[in-house]
């Protein structure tokens, strides 16, 4: 608990996140968290503000895949969890597997496919990064990215 209060406090710093460039630091603490710390990280996300979401996301390069898919099965379930989930799925693993949280990840890419145009780019993105592209294209009834106007 001690890691994810110490990556908190770092990522609720305001300008001296930035002008410290203390990214490498917070990356090195998502590093050290555990699949024991998602409930209280999960509450913190619901907590902070978008920008710290966004550094999160950003600091995520050295999470450990099994508290990435504990973290990501959470957010689905809360309301408003921002863009995080498409942030995080560019850290999943290339090759999709037929887990429920791929499909939960698929049923949210859709969701999100038809409810806001402007998040289409971004949608396509997380989802060819973590093999769910097909997949998503599929559900669609899309052939191609290019069909879909991408």
């Amino acid at each position: 608990m001690r890691v994810l209060q110490e990556l908190d406090e770092l990522l609720c710093s305001d300008d001296e996140y930035d002008r410290l460039d203390l990214f490498l630091e917070a990356a090195e603490l998502i590093g050290q968290l555990w699949t024991a710390d998602v409930p209280a990280l999960l509450a913190l996300w619901q907590q902070r503000t978008p920008c710290w979401q966004q550094r999160f996301t950003q600091a995520s390069s050295n999470i450990d895949g099994a508290l990435l898919r504990a973290l990501l099965a959470g957010l689905l379930q809360i309301k408003d969890a921002g863009k995080g989930i498409f942030a995080l799925m560019t850290r999943l693993p290339p090759s999709a597997d037929s887990s429920p949280l791929s499909e939960a990840l698929l049923d949210y890419a859709q969701q999100a496919w038809h409810a806001d145009a402007e998040q289409h780019r971004q949608i396509q993105m997380s989802c060819w990064s973590c093999g769910l592209s097909g997949r998503l294209l599929k559900r669609l009834g899309l052939v191609s990215w290019k069909e879909a106007g991408l």
